[in-house]
């Protein structure tokens, strides 16, 4: 009994947690209500505050746990196999970054609520921060590859790397907002490696 009272809570969680997607992403972060949610999970109000204590910590969960693959992916890219072979990292990184967005709906469709359709406000500030904090980490592992394409020939000898990481990081998150935005700007899969390849082009030159 314990058991299946801790699988329907798991339940429940997750069905509000799909259903905060679909209500934000319809009416933007500021005009949802928790009842909107509610009725969209198919729950009382009162289980969405057993899970959460208000529409903030809702939201915040659900950019943390949807958005947890991408992190994988960053953190598989850029991990200690990367360093062995720093530029082949950052394009992998950019190339499935862009492709998981392409590929997974949900995916794509927590992106467009982040960037898209939720307004700032002081009860998001602490996810901000967790948010800058994110790219900061990238921004850092970056760096530390770009210094060790330069030692290793791999990228322009006189390249700053820190700059390069800004710059780096900056394209990656401004591609996947252009796909988000006009994905037929971007055209193919075989296109978007190419305008991929032509920024690493400049980092190696």
């Amino acid at each position: 009994m314990v058991r299946r009272t801790k699988e329907d809570a798991a339940a429940t969680r997750a069905a509000v947690l799909d259903a905060a997607l679909q209500v934000f992403s319809r009416k933007g972060y500021a005009a949802t209500r928790l009842e909107e949610v509610a009725a969209e999970a198919g729950v009382t109000r009162g289980a969405v505050y057993w899970h959460f204590a208000g529409k903030a910590e809702l939201y915040g969960a659900l950019m943390q746990e949807r958005m947890g693959r991408l992190v994988a992916l960053h953190e598989e890219a850029l991990g200690p196999a990367g360093r062995r072979a720093p530029m082949a990292a950052i394009e992998r990184l950019l190339v499935r970054s862009i492709d998981y967005l392409q590929e997974d709906p949900e995916f794509r469709a927590v992106m467009e609520l982040n960037w898209f359709k939720t307004e700032l406000t002081p009860e998001l500030a602490a996810g901000f921060e967790h948010k800058i904090a994110g790219v900061r980490r990238l921004v850092d592992a970056l760096a530390e590859l770009l210094r060790a394409a330069v030692a290793a020939g791999q990228a322009a000898p006189d390249l700053d790397p820190r700059a390069a990481a800004v710059a780096t990081a900056s394209f990656a998150q401004g591609l996947m907002a252009m796909a988000l935005m006009d994905g037929e700007l971007l055209g193919s899969r075989a296109a978007t490696r190419r305008v991929i390849q032509t920024f690493l082009r400049a980092l190696r030159s």
